[in-house]
Order: C-alpha cells, then structure tokens, then sequence
C-alpha cells in the first residue's frame, strides 16, 4: 500500500503548493493576518506530504491493479477533507461546510457556501486554484487509472499518446508532466485573451483556471456580463470549448489546427452540438429581447450551449440557461462532454456506443445472421467494453434516483430533486441554481428550491457523495467495495 500512500502524498503537496498565489494577493490587498495563515495553512500541509514522501522513500512504490483503484478512491475521498481544513481555518465556515465547499472544488462541480461579495480575494483565488487542480486530477484520474481498467467502457488507445503503453497504471511523475503542460499552457493562452478582452487581471486568472477545469465557480456576485463584456464571454467559450474535447487532442489543436478534426468524430459531434444548441438559445433570447443586437446574442447564447456541454453552469446572466425546458438542459448536462476531459456526465462517447449497439440489436431483429462491428470514428467498441457500458448507465441512474429521493426527503420537492441530483452527479451544480424559478430566487431558505446555503446538512452530506460519485465514474467505487476479493486476497 505503500504506491496508495505516495500517490496521497504527492496530491496533498500538489495541492498546497497552490495557496503561494493567494498568499501574495493577500500580501498586495494588505491582509498580512490572512496572509500569513495561508502561509501556515499551506506549509503545514506540504510539510506533512513530504513527511510521508520522505518516510516511504526506498521502498517499492508501484501500483497493482486493485492498489491503483485504492489510490484513486481514497484520493478523491481523502484529498478533499485535508482541502477542507484550509476552508474550516480561513474561511470561517463549519466542518460540513467546509467539506462540501472543498468536495465542490476538487470534482469541479461549482456550487460554493462562500460569501463571494464579503470574502477576501486571497480566499476567492485559492478556492479557484483549487478547481483548476481538480480539473487536473480528474485528467490524470482518467488517463492513469480510468482508462486503462476500463471502467463505464472508457477506451484505453488514447493514453499511448502520452504513456507510450495503453493499459498498464504508473505513478510516475514523469508521465504527468505533458499533461501539466498542456493544462498550463491552455490556461494561459486563456488568461492572455480575458486580458486583452478588458477583464482585470485577478479575475482572468481565475476564469481562466476556471474555464479550462469546465468548472462553475464564479469569483464574484451578480451577473457574468457585469465583469465580462462578449469579447471575454467569448474567450470564456472558447476555454470551456477546449476544455471539453480530450486531452489528447488539445495538442493536435495547437500543432496542426487545419487537420484538428480529421479522424475525431467525438470533436464533430461536440462542436455540431454546441453549435445547434447555440442557435436554439439564440432564437429565444432573440424573442424575449425584442429584436437587439445579434451579435451579442449569439455570443451569449454560444456561452451557455458551450457551458451545457461542458457540465459547468456558467452563465452570462441569470436566466439564459432557463429560458429552454429544464428537461432539455439537464438531459444536455448527463450527456456531457469528451471522455478524456474534465466534463462530468455520461460522457458522448459512451451515448454513441449506446446508440450504436441499440441500432445493431432492433437490427438483428429484421437479420438475425447478419455481422455488423460497433465502431466509434477509429475505436472499435467490443462487447465487453458494451457491458461496461450499460452497467456504468445502469448503475447511474440508480445513483440519481436514490439522491434524487435524499434530496426530496430532505431539502427540496420532487421537481427540485431531480434537478439538483442531475446537476451534482455531472458536476454542474450552478445548472441548478440557473433552473431555480424566478419565485423562490429571493427566498433561499425555502422547502422547495433552497439555496446551497440553506441546505440541512444531510442534504449537504448527500451532495458531498454525489460530487464524489460523479466524479470517479461510479464503478470503481463498487470495485473497491468488493468485499469477496479482498478477504480472498
């Protein structure tokens, strides 16, 4: 267990390398106080990482199969509690709340307790930093562990990209490194458009980290569009854009864009529906506005499809993401985005199998002698990668409904429910927050449709496992659960 360790060891420094940034906004804001118990918070947690780093040094690290589930698991259970100290110590809120706000960060999903109009930025940049190095994680989760058990079907080609093999696990730090870059370097070019698109330069660090994690969180109050104009939406769109399509492919983005969809069929069909849904929400907004500028429309309206897609909930203002059916938008939010992305969801590639297999079946129906593969552009779907599938769906769906019945016993009504199970499960909680009818927006505490907030604290233990559920693609916890296996070990 000692590969398990390492791989907590080498996240927990990970992650607390990142509060140097904050603690030098609160030195420049003038919050030496705050400032400094960042400085403790942060050097405390690194110091115990290499304490264990330090202790396990020499000894075998490597990962087997089942100590690779393990590692994974614990990291997204344990990584977020030792997150939720720093939020417990800086940011005044209870044990829960800090371990839902910490949950909320890591997994990308969005949804935060914090007061965004009264707390300090140095908090608001570190509670960003933490997102952009949940979207990070999530990758490497993917890449390292995901695909290559091939949980819900993932298929494990892609990763010889950056592995130089498809389905053997590694802790090795080496193989990391490609990935940080791309990520960083994306970041970046982000940061540099929200910049010149007139954003000030603390927020464009944090919508940058946010929008290439697809995540949700919002580092003010009020509106979108009050901070960005559609030169920065626009930016905005295209980090979401980025972030939903594979890792593997951004580099093939920045390397040859002219044949960047050739031969990714995942790509076409992501921006194909990106770009209906765009004009569907153009053509509403278009109505309800009485004829204004289409241009701005359309920007705004590719904003909150590309937002959909990438299960992250921004918004330019409140109620354009309500303005179609709540059905519509959360079915587009399950679906999600790229399989080797930050997005949460079901992932299209897994829909496509679904479909494709469906289609093979009611066919063999009319011929039953007839051969016919399943093919996804150049991956070929087996029949075990199509249980793998089904039984991710399956299981799902189960997890919706049963949180969906949490949540309606608990805080909200029926519709409510739902609405909130979907949007943790895809890690798109502020798609929640967009759906809330216009009657219950001034009252958060109501039993209906409550705020985050206001949420009792079971309910807020039952998003805290959804979150988590979500993100690690359901199945591996089961896997790691099976009692038979480690009894007979």
């Amino acid at each position: 267990m000692l590969g398990v360790l390492h791989v907590l060891a080498v996240a927990v420094a990970g992650l607390f390398t990142l509060i140097v940034p904050a603690v030098l906004f609160a030195i420049a804001d003038g919050m030496r106080d705050l400032a400094l118990s960042m400085l403790l918070v942060g050097a405390m947690g690194v110091f115990a990482a290499l304490m264990v780093l330090g202790a396990i040094s020499g000894f075998k690290r490597q990962l087997g199969r089942a100590s690779g589930y393990v590692a994974l698991v614990a990291m997204w259970v344990l990584v977020p509690l030792i997150a939720a100290v720093s939020f417990k110590t800086l940011a005044g809120l209870s044990w829960v709340d800090a371990w839902f706000e910490a949950v909320s960060a890591l997994t990308t999903s969005g949804a935060t307790l914090l007061s965004r109009e009264t707390a300090p930025q140095a908090i608001l940049f570190w509670r960003a930093s933490i997102e952009w190095y949940g979207g990070f994680l999530t990758l490497l989760s993917v890449i390292h562990v995901l695909a290559p058990g091939g949980f819900g079907g993932l298929p494990a080609g892609d990763r010889r990209v950056i592995t130089g093999q498809s389905s053997n696990m590694t802790i090795d730090l080496g193989d990391f490194r490609e990935v940080l870059g791309q990520y960083m370097l994306m970041t970046f070019i982000i940061f540099v458009g929200l910049m010149l698109a007139g954003v000030n330069g603390p927020y464009s660090a944090m919508l940058s980290m946010i929008a290439i994690a697809t995540g949700g969180f919002l580092p003010f109050e009020g509106a979108l569009e009050n901070h960005a104009g559609p030169m920065a939406q626009l930016v905005l769109t295209v980090g979401l854009a980025i972030g939903t399509i594979s890792v593997f492919w951004r580099r093939r983005l920045l390397r040859s864009p002219k044949q960047f969809f050739s031969g990714n069929p995942e790509v076409v069909l992501i921006a194909a529906v990106i770009l209906v849904v765009a004009v569907m929400f153009a053509a509403r907004l278009s109505a309800v506005s009485g004829g204004a500028d289409l241009v701005p429309i359309f920007i705004e309206s590719l904003l909150a499809s590309t937002s959909l897609v990438a299960t992250s909930g921004i918004e330019s203002r409140p109620g354009v993401i309500a303005l179609w059916p709540d059905l519509i938008v959360l079915m587009i939010v399950l679906v999600g985005g790229g399989i080797y992305s930050t997005t949460g969801g079901f992932k299209i590639y897994r829909v496509v199998a679904m479909a494709v297999h469906s289609a093979r079946e009611l066919n063999q129906l009319i011929y039953p002698s007839g051969v016919t593969n399943l093919r996804f552009g150049p991956q070929v779907i087996d029949e075990k990668s199509m249980r793998a599938i089904w039984t991710y769906f399956a299981l799902s769906l189960l997890i919706i409904a049963f949180a969906a019945m949490a949540f309606t016993l608990y805080a909200t009504d029926f519709e409510g429910g739902i609405t909130m199970a979907i949007a943790f499960f895809s890690n798109a909680a502020p798609v929640y927050e967009a759906l809330v009818p216009p009657s219950f927006v001034t009252d958060p505490e109501n039993q209906v449709w409550p705020q985050f907030i206001a949420m009792p604290v079971s309910a807020k233990l039952a998003g805290i496992a959804i979150m988590t559920l979500g993100r690690l693609e359901v199945m591996i916890v089961f896997a790691v659960l099976n009692l038979r296996y480690w009894m007979s070990r």
